[in-house]
């Protein structure tokens, strides 16, 4: 697949640097699916709080929906998750 063919959200993962702790905690939350209310009380913060860390990363990241925000966090999720299973793998050998 060239440059050109990728999905739009693909270049936020290139600016995952530019987010808090906090804000990188929400961004892999958002890979689970979970509402807002869900992402609070997991975190234990108000609503508000979360949607504006949401906005936040939706921002730095330069993406333009929320579809886009879960797109590229689940794809994030499971590249760490393959990454991590794989030097698992090589410690075993």
């Amino acid at each position: 697949m060239s440059r050109g063919d990728e999905p739009h959200w693909t270049a936020a993962l290139q600016k995952l640097d530019r987010l808090t702790p906090r804000e990188s905690e929400v961004f892999v939350m958002m890979a689970e699916g979970l509402s807002n209310e869900d992402m609070a009380n997991r975190l234990h913060l108000t609503e508000r709080t979360v949607r504006a860390h949401l906005s936040a990363i939706v921002e730095k990241l330069e993406l333009h929906s929320r579809l886009s925000l879960c797109l590229a966090s689940y794809a994030f999720r499971n590249t760490v998750a393959n990454d991590n299973m794989c030097r698992c793998g090589r410690r075993g050998e």
